[in-house]
């Protein structure tokens, strides 16, 4: 008995020893090394607190360091604080040193990060995950800990989730949504279910061929009925991967073909091609430009399969991220080789690759899908479109926002007519400039005391179509590492810190808090002579005429924007809704830069013909600055009176914003 105890005892001890070693504990857990949670990490270890940084994968930085090099920034002067910093500190490996460098290299930007956490003495505990139940331990309304997969425990007084996915939020018992609201909910324009467009419709052979398709890939095609416009779901806008291509011979990795490669899948990629019109990859898809020879690939968006990822399992959402390697991989393989693809844009496509030199231990592919939206909180306050426009001064602002509210597609489903129907991208929706609260990133009060979450932020469907930038995460992450160590320090819950004494911190490590818009930046209809037409009327698509508001004035909400190209796929038409027959003076309205192109291409088409009136965009308009004269030309009714912008030419920036046609009496 008494050898039997003492073994007892000692496996007793070495059981005690063995829980000891697997907690840990700290001042500050942030759970998720996104940007946010680097930026979260740095800020409270820069405080003088002890904090851990736990993620998932091998590497530290989310989307920054894997995929998105051209940095979606909005209007720069409203970006501060160390968001700031890390830009310009990769400006200056760039050579820029007092630049925000927003076109950058992933890899650059993991080394930043992973010097500024070596330098704070952050704990970085990579490859692992919560525990997907029971992974939170909570007292009342206090976490006391979090639990990992294999077993190890973490604690500390103020636990920061900066995941994409919300997962501790969630485990926390905090309120969150999927989906999206009514447009009931909170009174918003472009909530819920959106305006459906026709892609294309099938004939009785097609859509038989479209049905097996479906049920061979499920989450491509979905066979649906239209569902009520302005209607709540549970569905998310698409996912992709934001690859890294080069088209530099010696750092490039051939696209692959995938297992399980079937070419049927891309059918509609083919119809797409048809009608852009496209000759080139880039008129495929969008490259953006990076530094040595690198692109950002965009718009592999494939729609519907995000639905069900923010609640899905671990494994569930390792199969959609495989789903979605396995469609892209076979995309960029089909572009380049299926007969049936333009050859110019095959040949075209086969100049790229993949950048050697990127994710090298996870062949060459990003580490991080593209979540653009998961779980959203539900606080105390819930940010809504109208703080992106009627409603933009906060008293307990912390950041400031200034991206358009970028909603890619949500649906695409092919009903039982076989229209194949896509709908979620906004109707343009007016935004500028705007403070973000402090309430946003806090659960409500009687669910969680000590949580603070910057990424899936207190905000509805239609404004984290702007708040969702990978910048205003930076911005976030840094607010919750100050807020942390102050809820530490007046041993307080995160709902009641001093909020002045935040925003204090904040300014004087160069935050932003508030900003005033120019009041001559946004322009109105109204002010001026004649019929007033704006590009918000005309139907662009967002992938083909991008938007902008970098460079005011401008009519409305924004402009648009695209690179001169030899070929001048890109069209806009103007087509005014005239009373009158008779001469009309033209003018349009432009921004000028030093980027802008000297010889936009503008048509205008009158009763008398057709008639070329090149603009030099980079001179200012002669009319108050505001609009440049096209000269007069004849309306009648029998004949199509239309202004045409395209983006053929050498090189510079086309602007589309507004067209004004005002009447001119005989004399």
């Amino acid at each position: 008995m008494e050898i039997r105890k003492s073994i007892s005892t000692v496996l007793a001890s070495m059981l005690t020893v063995c829980a000891a070693a697997q907690t840990a504990g700290y001042d500050v857990i942030v759970y998720g090394g996104t940007s946010s949670g680097v930026i979260a990490a740095y800020t409270a270890a820069k405080d003088g607190m002890k904090v851990a940084l736990i993620e998932r994968t091998g590497h530290v930085g989310g989307l920054t360091t894997s995929g998105i090099g051209n940095v979606d920034i909005g209007w720069p002067r409203t970006v501060g604080g160390y968001t700031a910093e890390f830009l310009r500190t990769v400006g200056a490996h760039y050579g820029n040193p007092y630049k925000m460098q927003i076109s950058l290299e992933c890899k650059v930007a993991e080394q930043v990060y992973d010097s500024w956490l070596e330098e704070t003495g952050v704990d970085v505990v990579l490859h692992k995950r919560l525990r997907e139940k029971d992974g939170v331990q909570k007292e009342g309304s206090r976490i006391v800990s979090v639990t990992m997969e294999d077993g190890s425990v973490y604690t500390a007084p103020v636990f920061i989730d900066a995941s994409y996915e919300g997962d501790l939020m969630a485990q926390a018992g905090v309120s969150y949504i999927t989906g999206r609201e009514s447009r009931a909910e909170y009174g918003e324009s472009s909530a819920g279910v959106g305006t459906y467009m026709l892609l294309r419709e099938y004939t009785g052979e097609e859509l038989e061929k479209v049905k097996e398709l479906s049920r061979k890939y499920p989450m491509d095609i979905v066979m649906a009925q239209m569902e009520e416009p302005g209607s709540a779901d549970g569905k998310s806008q698409a996912y992709c991967y934001r690859l890294t291509v080069t088209d530099d011979p010696d750092n490039m990795v051939p696209f692959r073909k995938p297992e399980g490669y079937d070419p049927e899948r891309y059918f509609n990629t083919l119809h797409r091609i048809a009608l852009r019109g496209a000759h080139r990859f880039n008129q495929v898809l969008t490259l953006y430009p990076l530094p040595n020879g690198k692109y950002d690939l965009n718009h592999m968006d494939l729609i519907n399969a995000s639905w069900s990822y923010p609640e899905a399992s671990y494994q569930e959402r390792e199969s959609i991220d495989l789903y979605h390697r396995r469609y892209q991989e076979g995309m960029l393989y089909f572009l380049g080789h299926d007969e049936r693809v333009p050859e110019e844009i095959r040949n075209d496509v086969l100049r790229y690759g993949l950048a050697k030199d990127e994710y090298t231990d996870n062949g060459n592919w990003p580490y991080q899908l593209y979540i653009r939206e998961g779980r959203r909180m539900k606080g105390e306050y819930v940010m809504r479109q109208q703080d992106a426009w009627n409603n933009p001064v906060k008293d307990d602002a912390v950041a400031v926002g200034s991206y358009f509210l970028d909603c890619h597609i949500v649906s695409s489903i092919v009903d039982s007519l076989g229209r194949h129907l896509e709908e979620g991208v906004f109707p343009y929706t007016p935004y500028r400039p705007y403070e973000i609260p402090y309430r946003i990133i806090t659960p409500k009060k009687e669910e969680c005391t000590n949580l603070l979450v910057p990424v899936c932020v207190s905000a509805s469907h239609v404004i984290c179509a702007s708040l969702r930038m990978e910048p205003v995460y930076m911005m976030l992450g840094q607010v919750a590492g100050d807020a942390a160590r102050l809820a530490i320090a007046g041993n307080t819950a995160v709902q009641d810190i001093n909020v002045d004494e935040l925003q204090s911190i904040l300014r004087k490590q160069k935050q932003l808090l508030h900003f005033k818009t120019p009041t001559d930046m946004y322009l109105t209809a109204d002010r001026f002579e004649g019929v007033v037409m704006d590009d918000s009327e005309i139907g662009l698509h967002d992938d083909i005429w991008y938007h902008s508001t970098s460079q005011g004035p401008f009519m409305k909400y924004d402009y648009r924007f695209a690179t001169a190209s030899p070929d001048g796929q890109r069209v806009a038409e103007f087509k005014p809704a005239l009373e009158e027959k008779g001469r009309y003076e033209v003018q349009i309205m432009y921004s000028p830069s030093g980027n802008r192109t000297k010889s936009a291409d503008v048509t205008v088409f009158d009763k008398r013909g057709e008639h070329s009136c090149p603009v030099d965009m980079t001179e200012g308009p002669e009319i108050d600055g505001l609009w440049h004269s096209l000269g007069t030309f004849t309306f009648s009714p029998d004949k199509e009176f239309k202004v045409v912008f395209t983006d053929k030419g050498e090189g510079g920036i086309v602007v589309v914003d507004a067209v004004r046609f005002i009447k001119k009496d005989r004399k």
